[in-house]
């Protein structure tokens, strides 16, 4: 039995409630607002972080979990096929919560971030052996990828065209380059988990990683302002983008998800896991991110197929995707102690128990 990780899952706890609030402000009708507004980017700014968060922490867990196997064929067997089986299903299960065809944004074969998870439990056994240095210079390969082919990785598509595939080898396309979660570059994430998990927060490589973030960070906002070109944008022409993720958002957002995890190391180490209440529900929150990732488009699937308001100012959008995101935390302790066999995290360590026998 691996231990728990305390600090890794405060941060999948993190993770996964700005996942939920970024989710909940693309689904809420909000009035047209300027994207220079103070409220606008905070949202923008939280959501921008949330998918980095929440696949280095889930890359640490992977790595953890996979160094712990035996490497025998029928170790990576029982341990990769469940994990990989259950991701997709219930990436297929997202999808149809949230299908377009009732105002949601996925069709049902589109590749999202479940779709990555399942990609990366496949590809992990290939490299978890590997050693540090080798994985970091893949993770470096995979982070200048957005610039390498830089006219494959779709920064031209429309959202619709983004979420579609005609066929297996568009839907591999969008796996791979130009999807939603394309394993080029974000399995450098899962590689980013994994280095941490081995070096460690307090390393001198950890620090000097930050520090050249944050330098790097600071060049790219001089250079925003000095050539009169947006900083960061969700997608568009700006220097950070998300649809598709720049060089340079992957950088700047890795150096944060550093820090963020050296800071919660350091909390762990003062308190240990005697603090207040809250880091105990967040704990939960991180062990069920799955079933809560789940869960919200269950909420947003209701909420697009059925609301037929006016639209939000932008102060009340921020104001319920604040609180739909923070609810999820009780629900996912309250979930984890009554019903937490009952989950797709379940499902993973009952079919993998299976299958190992």
């Amino acid at each position: 039995m691996t231990e728990r990780v305390l600090h890794l899952d405060w941060m999948k706890g993190i993770a996964i409630v700005c996942m939920v609030q970024v989710h909940t402000a693309a689904a809420l009708p909000v009035e047209s607002t300027s994207i220079d507004h103070p409220l606008a980017f905070l949202a923008a700014a939280i959501g921008g972080m949330a998918a980095p968060l929440f696949v280095t922490a889930s890359g640490y867990g992977i790595h953890i979990s996979a160094s712990n196997r035996e490497r025998t064929g029928r170790e990576w067997v029982g341990w990769a096929v469940p994990r990989a089986s259950v991701l997709f299903l219930f990436q297929i299960v997202v999808n149809l919560l949230f299908h377009v065809d009732r105002g949601g944004s996925f069709n049902t074969e589109t590749p999202g971030v479940l779709t990555l998870f399942a990609a990366s439990s496949l590809i992990i056994p290939l490299v978890v052996g590997r050693g540090v240095i080798g994985r970091a210079a893949f993770m470096i390969l995979l982070v200048i990828c957005p610039t390498l082919f830089s006219g494959h990785i779709g920064s031209d598509m429309t959202w619709t065209e983004r979420i579609a595939s005609d066929g297996i080898a568009e839907w591999f396309e969008r796996l791979l380059l130009n999807g939603t979660y394309p394993l080029m570059p974000w399995f450098s994430y899962v590689l980013l988990g994994g280095l941490l998990a081995e070096i460690g927060e307090s390393s001198g490589v950890a620090r000097a990683s930050v520090g050249f973030g944050m330098m790097f960070t600071l060049l790219t906002i001089v250079f925003s302002l000095n050539q009169d070109v947006h900083w960061a944008l969700t997608e568009g022409s700006a220097i950070l983008t998300f649809f598709p993720a720049s060089t340079a958002f992957i950088i700047v957002s890795m150096s944060i998800v550093i820090l963020v995890k050296i800071l919660l190391f350091r909390v762990e180490d003062m308190i240990g896991s005697e603090g207040p209440p809250i880091l105990g529900h967040l704990e939960s929150a991180g062990r069920m991110s799955l079933t809560v990732y789940v869960g919200h488009f269950v909420i947003l699937g209701l909420f697009v197929g059925y609301y037929r308001g006016e639209d939000f100012r932008l102060l009340g959008s921020l104001l319920v995707t604040l609180v739909h995101a923070m609810v999820w935390i009780p629900i996912a302790s309250y979930y984890h102690g009554k019903f937490g066999h009952y989950s797709p995290e379940g499902m993973i360590k009952s079919f993998s128990s299976r299958l190992s026998k």
